[in-house]
């Protein structure tokens, strides 16, 4: 590798070129942030979202970004990206729908998982009551996670198609 010849002394080619790069990069990113359409770019397994950033926690957890801010977990990266879009959209009303859907859908997925163990737990002590009891409140939770998911793809399919 053939070293620069320039006021600063052991700067190769290549840092110079990686700095032009990180610069033109940042440059067009800015851009694209106070464009009127949100891009989508995925860095990883992180998402740039216009302005906002999906960072990937683990499979159930997806973090949005904004500012250098935390703003909120979600447990689906589709829900965090179009949480993303409708915020830079200025669809606030959207996204708080989405981002309360996303939280009550995960409360009562978890809900079912207990109701669920706690049945098969009364069935090996033979307690027909609670058999009966988690049988019925497992059945009200899957009604309402049905609602839930309802309500929530109607969000999604709304943020989906926001007028320019």
């Amino acid at each position: 590798m053939k070293k620069v010849k320039s006021t600063t002394k052991n700067v190769s080619i290549e840092a110079v070129d990686i700095e032009k790069i990180r610069r033109f990069t940042e440059t067009e990113f800015s851009k694209l942030n106070n464009s009127e359409l949100p891009f989508c770019y995925q860095v990883g397994k992180n998402i740039l979202v216009g302005a906002s950033k999906v960072v990937y926690i683990d499979d159930n957890c997806w973090r949005v970004v904004q500012s250098n801010v935390e703003v909120f977990d979600f447990f689906t990266r589709k829900d965090a990206i179009f949480y993303c879009i409708a915020t830079h959209r200025n669809q606030h009303d959207l996204a708080e729908n989405i981002k309360k859907n996303d939280r009550l859908l995960n409360n009562l997925e978890f809900d079912a998982i207990i109701y669920r163990q706690r049945y098969k737990t009364s069935l090996e002590k033979h307690d027909e009551w609670k058999v009966e009891y988690y049988t019925s409140r497992y059945l009200e939770t899957m009604d309402k996670i049905a609602v839930v998911k309802k309500e929530l793809k109607k969000s999604l399919e709304m943020a989906k198609y926001i007028k320019m």
